[in-house]
């Protein structure tokens, strides 16, 4: 497996397998920002639509992961970067992929010259678990945060990580 920068034309060569991450969360229960129903075409635009890097795990020429790292567009904010989409292939769940993926998205940012890394995820979940193994901070959580795909409001925990210089 590799890590790999997708641009424009990687995300149409491999949108297919992209929706795919995004509908395999779904059927997980994670939204990923997204509103249910979902469709395979609908999951598959949204990859289209992202700023900054995106980043993708390949394995044998198929995407099996992908995280996003969108810099923030604020003057008083140009140091940081939120983690989105981090998703993973239900078949390829919990062989480090999802890890190798996070630390791929710090590595960039620090090449960007970014100092802080935020996001947001269910509360409780695996995922929050996931980030809290991996070092990063639970600041805090907000209760009915965002609709879960089976129409439960969520309550979301929010994290961050300060990058080393």
């Amino acid at each position: 497996m590799e890590i790999v920068e997708l641009d424009a034309t990687g995300v149409e060569r491999h949108a297919d397998e992209l929706a795919q991450l995004l509908l395999d969360a779904h059927a997980s229960n994670m939204a990923l920002g997204l509103a249910a129903p979902l469709t395979r075409e609908a999951a598959a635009g949204v990859w289209r639509t992202l700023t900054g890097v995106l980043l993708a795990a390949v394995d044998e020429g198929i995407v099996v992961g992908a995280v996003n790292l969108a810099p923030a567009s604020t003057p008083n904010g140009l140091h940081r970067a939120e983690i989105q989409k981090l998703a993973v292939r239900a078949d390829r769940r919990g062989g480090g992929i999802g890890a190798a993926l996070l630390e791929a998205a710090a590595d960039e940012a620090r090449r960007l010259g970014l100092r802080l890394l935020w996001l947001t995820t269910h509360a409780d979940t695996r995922s929050d678990h996931f980030y809290a193994a991996r070092g990063w901070t639970r600041s805090g959580v907000i209760p009915e945060w965002s609709q879960a795909p089976d129409g439960r409001f969520a309550t979301n925990a929010f994290f961050y990580l300060q990058l080393s210089e």
